[in-house]
């Protein structure tokens, strides 16, 4: 029995030496998580967000129709139906596996339950046609939209006050069942033509909200009662910031023409931003929006400068 006992420490002893092979090597995420992840050639996508597992939802702006799939396998189908052209931008998980869309040009907000793609409710800030609801982020107690600018008499394209809608939620994370029950938060943030406000996060603790100015080139920290803002970052200035994500402290940008990810180092005890470091997205156009799982950041090409034309992809990008 103690010969027995002896050979078999030795053999274990050897075996945690020897080298991995091929076997061990694919439970590795980096090897198991595709590099790309192909949508289809008519998708048009603009906003990504990751929910349960390694679950991701992205939004088709020629549909209006959400995807999901797997950032494991790459496999994904459309999840929910279309609601028309330009009326699914970005897109946000809650702790309750309910996906939020900001509903662009239809001037709504929408909820979906994650699981089954049932459409939970809609929320109605302006009339269709007169805002671009760009992005959302939810929070224990609402969800916030931005609205990128107004269109209507006098504006060529997209203009007006930069402002937030809030959709308070109720005891537990609740939906309201008024479809009018947001309140619309007017931003101090300059008003430089198309686009003003886009994606959108929180800082860390959840009292301020974190809002891109495209135009600008600026972050700007915005008090959500009162829509006072401050310059977070701006120097240098992002190319075109857009969708952006928060990991604790690190907060992840999409520089849409530049084709590339800022990394801004954040400060809560100063509420600045500092560069920390620039991740290109190589063989994207234009990365629109942006999310995180494991040791990746994921980047949805939405190809702005030739719509309605892929190939359209989702990149990984080790952080």
């Amino acid at each position: 029995m103690r010969i027995r006992f002896s050979v078999l420490l030795v053999l274990l002893m050897v075996l945690a030496f020897v080298p991995l092979g091929p076997a061990a090597a694919d439970r590795d995420a980096s090897v198991q998580f595709p590099s790309e992840i192909d949508l289809p050639d008519d998708f048009f996508p603009e906003g990504i967000a990751v929910g349960r597992g390694s679950t991701f939802f992205v939004g088709s702006l020629a549909y209006g129709s959400i995807y999901k799939g797997d950032l494991r396998t790459g496999e994904a189908a459309v999840f929910t139906e279309p609601t028309g052209l330009f009326t699914t931008l970005g897109l946000n998980v809650d702790q309750r596996n309910r996906v939020w869309a900001a509903g662009g040009i239809s001037g709504t907000g929408r909820v979906y339950d994650g699981t089954t793609g049932e459409l939970l409710a809609t929320y109605v800030f302006t009339d269709p046609v007169q805002s671009l609801i760009n992005d959302v982020i939810v929070t224990p107690t609402a969800a916030w939209f931005t609205d990128s600018g107004t269109v209507g008499a006098g504006c060529p394209l997209f203009c007006g006050e930069p402002r937030l809608f809030k959709v308070a939620l109720g005891p537990g994370g609740d939906l309201p069942d008024d479809p009018y029950a947001a309140e619309e938060i007017p931003v101090d943030v300059p008003d430089i033509a198309f686009a003003n406000l886009n994606g959108i996060e929180t800082m860390p603790g959840g009292n301020e909200l974190i809002v891109a100015h495209t135009t600008a080139g600026a972050l700007y920290r915005v008090d959500p009662d009162t829509g006072e803002a401050v310059v977070l970052y701006d120097d240098p200035p992002l190319v075109r910031p857009d969708g952006m994500v928060r990991l604790g402290l690190t907060l992840y940008v999409s520089e849409n023409a530049a084709s590339r990810i800022a990394v801004i180092k954040l400060d809560p005890s100063t509420g600045m931003g500092t560069l920390q470091d620039v991740l290109p997205v190589e063989g994207a156009q234009t990365p629109s929006t942006v999310a995180v799982f494991g040791s990746a950041v994921y980047a949805v090409d939405a190809r702005l400068n030739t719509q309605f034309e892929g190939p359209y992809k989702i990149f990984r990008i080790e952080r």
